[in-house]
């Protein structure tokens, strides 16, 4: 579930040009300037935004020594209660990365391969009609790398096309509180959405295509999709206040989320993400989790390299791996790459929510802003936070 729009691109080279020239006319500034700076800038944010009720914000650098948080705004819109840098909210698509991970661990373990075809888990009644081009089945050559880096040619039912009924955005914001199981969310795409081509043909990113995945994992594993998540990523990493939302007996207590006007944070209508996101966490619990990615401590090397072979394009100077996207901030704008804005990759949520990694400068951004609007404002954003972190006097 995300939508980084074509429109970026426009976006970052307006970004650039003003924040250039915001680097050219500032001398450098200190560590505790750098965190002021960037704290008024959040609260600005909220303040004038009235799509959001809050924002968060985490940059640790292993090679800056550079460690804080921010957590500007209230719990949601209609509440006085201020947001915590440990407050719990809603993952959107970095769930994805976590799904993805699953599938690295079992990979390490022997247990699949990544080029294993999904036929070998998955009965013909729940591949029906999917991945049908004209006129022929192709569901017995779809494998689990194309799931998970969206070239199956599977439907998106979140944001892609219908050909019958209204689109999944429209009946949501109709009716917020309806309940979806992922058999329903697969059907769908199946009574109202085409492939979009055959299996490796292009890059087409699709929500249903990792609801098939969790089917997969709760075939092998033999446990709920929820259980697995705890048992192969949450306790293992100590990611205590993390959890898969609606399938376990927590409180539904996050932070607001906003979609077409709607707080969708207590709303039974956030149950469509499900493999393909779903997870409540918090910005520790995703520092820790990224943070092991690239330690190596959840998966081994030749695995991760896979993960984060960003070779299927997005668009130009965006990039996807498994469960994770890359930002070539030199091909998105001559000016940024002038200003040596370094790239990232990580895990991006069309909700204004990421965990990003700046590997050239070891550095990691986690944030939320919990709205719709901001699947790409949050990455403007990012770029106009980054050119204050990158002005940080290092002693």
């Amino acid at each position: 579930m995300i939508n980084v729009n074509r429109s970026l691109f426009g976006i970052i080279i307006v970004v650039g040009i003003v924040f250039c020239v915001f680097v050219i006319i500032n001398r450098p500034i200190s560590k505790a300037a750098v965190s002021e700076e960037i704290n008024t800038r959040l609260t600005k944010i909220v303040e004038k935004d009235e799509t959001l009720s809050s924002a968060l914000l985490t940059i640790y650098s292993n090679k800056t020594g550079y460690f804080e948080q921010f957590a500007v705004g209230t719990k949601n819109q209609y509440s006085e209660l201020p947001v915590q840098i440990d407050s719990r909210y809603h993952s959107a698509s970095i769930g994805k990365t976590m799904c993805a991970t699953v599938f690295g661990i079992l990979s390490d373990e022997g247990k699949i391969n990544l080029n294993d075809k999904i036929s070998s888990w998955l009965d013909d009644d729940i591949l029906k009609g999917l991945f049908v081009v004209d006129g022929t089945d192709y569901s017995d050559q779809v494998t689990l790398k194309h799931l998970l880096s969206h070239t199956s040619g599977i439907g998106d039912y979140f944001e892609g096309p219908v050909k019958s009924g209204k689109p999944m955005l429209e009946i949501i914001s109709s009716n917020p509180d309806l309940l979806f199981t992922p058999e329903e969310l697969i059907a769908f795409t199946r009574e109202n959405q085409i492939p979009v081509g055959k299996p490796g043909q292009q890059f087409y990113y699709s929500d249903t295509g990792y609801i098939l995945l969790g089917f997969i994992l709760e075939a092998i594993e033999e446990k709920p999709y929820s259980v697995i998540l705890e048992d192969r990523i949450f306790q293992p990493l100590g990611m205590t206040e993390s959890y898969f939302m609606f399938y376990n007996d927590k409180p539904t207590d996050i932070i607001g989320i906003y979609m077409n006007e709607i707080d969708f944070s207590n709303k039974n209508a956030l149950s469509i993400d499900w493999a393909g996101g779903g997870v409540v966490t918090t910005m520790n619990d995703l520092l820790t989790f990224m943070m092991a990615l690239e330690n190596g401590t959840i998966l081994s090397d030749d695995v991760y390299s896979q993960m984060t072979d960003f070779s299927n394009i997005y668009t130009k100077g965006i990039y996807y791996g498994m469960g994770m996207m890359y930002f070539d901030f030199s091909e998105l704008s001559l000016l940024l790459k002038l200003s040596s804005m370094t790239d990232l990759y990580g895990g991006v949520g069309v909700t204004g929510t990421y965990m990003l990694y700046d590997k050239e400068k070891d550095t990691y951004f986690i944030a939320n802003f919990g709205s719709l609007d901001y699947g790409e404002k949050g990455l403007e954003e990012l770029v106009k936070i980054r050119m204050i972190y990158d002005r940080m006097n290092i002693d």
